[in-house]
């Protein structure tokens, strides 16, 4: 009697596979971003008392050229107003520190924002993270290129707030 061999599978993740790839995370601020200028309008629309800055893209696009006067207008419009920034804040502080770990085009692409143990980050900590945000666009958003030569895959506002960007 010859004894059986049972093949057994294992099933290997290699460590690179568990951290967030450069393609991923910016799909997922793209998503992220096209929400937030969705989110954005709408707010602009309903607090605006004056409607006829508002000047739709079409309107925009279809004269022969935009001005330097209507560019500076549509900058006042879109910076020079508190509401995007603080709620570009809120966004990703708040989500990247709730239950689900992620903003809205993260957990779509399957990412999640943890601490270096793989637990949930606070705000405090979510808060370094967005703000050195900042640090990472200086030199010509090398920060962000960082990732591409690290083990974890993390940016320099990673680095700086602790965190890593995970595959579910």
């Amino acid at each position: 009697m010859q004894p059986t061999l049972t093949k057994q599978t294992l099933n290997i993740q290699h460590r690179t596979e568990l951290y967030g790839s450069f393609a991923a995370r910016f799909v997922s601020f793209l998503v992220d971003s096209t929400l937030l200028v969705f989110l954005y309008s709408f707010l602009l629309y309903f607090t605006t008392k004056d409607h006829g800055q508002l000047t739709t893209w079409k309107e925009l696009l279809q004269e022969d050229s935009v001005t330097l006067d209507e560019g500076v207008q549509a900058c006042k419009t879109l910076f020079y107003n508190l509401y995007f920034p603080v709620l570009h804040w809120l966004y990703y502080t708040l989500l990247e520190s709730s239950k689900r770990q992620a903003t809205i085009g993260k957990f779509t692409l399957g990412l999640r924002v943890t601490d270096l143990r793989g637990k949930r980050i606070n705000f405090l900590q979510a808060n370094l993270r967005y703000f050195s945000k900042v640090i990472s666009c200086l030199p010509v958003f090398l920060g962000f290129l960082v990732m591409l030569s690290t083990r974890r895959r993390q940016m320099l506002h990673d680095y700086i707030a602790r965190t890593l960007v995970l595959t579910d």
